[in-house]
Order: structure tokens, then sequence, then C-alpha cells
């Protein structure tokens, strides 16, 4: 589990029971893209934890609702009107925005500049290499 009933309450300040909180932790780990075994990180789990106590806190008053269908009130072809009704989206804004704070969801780095053809193959060696060591393949 992301969090626990007592850290929900804590950082969110609504209380749940296991079965919302486990509803809630489903829908971050969906929103992620991660399920919680693959999930190492020590501060991916921090995020994970805050966005599952909001989208707790988001599920507070009917935890069942997020799992219905938006309800559309009216659409029209010309100028392409489209009016939604009041049922909310599935995920809460504020676990959204921990979500997007995760490692593998933020920014890459990317360089620029001449490529050296000499130390690209000699890194490419050390990872061969230490995937060889690490499986037991042989050259």
């Amino acid at each position: 589990m992301f969090a626990t009933v007592e850290e929900v309450a804590d950082i969110a300040g609504v209380s749940v029971d296991n079965t919302t909180l486990l509803k809630a932790q489903g829908i971050i780990e969906t929103a992620s893209g991660r399920p919680e075994e693959l999930v190492t990180d020590a501060t991916d789990l921090i995020w994970l934890k805050k966005a599952t106590a909001y989208q707790c806190a988001y599920m507070e008053d009917d935890p069942t609702s997020v799992f219905e269908q938006p309800n559309l009130e009216r659409v029209e072809q010309g100028d392409a009107i489209l009016v939604m009704g009041d049922k909310q989206a599935y995920l809460s804004p504020i676990a959204q925005k921990s979500i997007g704070n995760l490692s593998w969801r933020r920014s890459r780095k990317i360089s620029f500049g001449a490529f050296d053809y000499r130390r690209e193959l000699k890194r490419q060696n050390r990872e061969t290499m230490k995937m060889r060591d690490k499986w037991g393949w042989f050259a």
C-alpha cells in the first residue's frame, strides 16, 4: 500500500476505510503507469502516498462516482460545442499534480554537441558486460 488509513487522515484530513483506500490506490497506479511492486525510489513512494491520500479525499463523498462515465449534456457538430455535466473526472487535480512529480514522468535531459563514437562504444561495452555478469551470458 502506498498509504495507510492513518497517513491519509494526516495528509488529507479525511477518514476512509480500507475499501476506499484500495480503490484510490488502484486509480493512482493506473494514472501513474506503475504498480506498487515496481516502485522502489523513496521520493516516488512519498509522491504516490500523497497522491493516494488526495485521491481518497476526492472520493470521500461518493467512492463509486469516479467509476461512472461523466455525463454529457450537449454536443453540436457545427463550431464544435461540447457541454459536460456536473459529474467530475476520475482523478483528483492535486493527485494529478503529485503524479507529475514522479521520476519517470519528469522531463529528461537531452545532450547537444559533438557525438563521441569511441566514448559511446566504451559505454555500450560496459553496459553489455554488466548485463552478462548479471544474467550469466557468455561471449
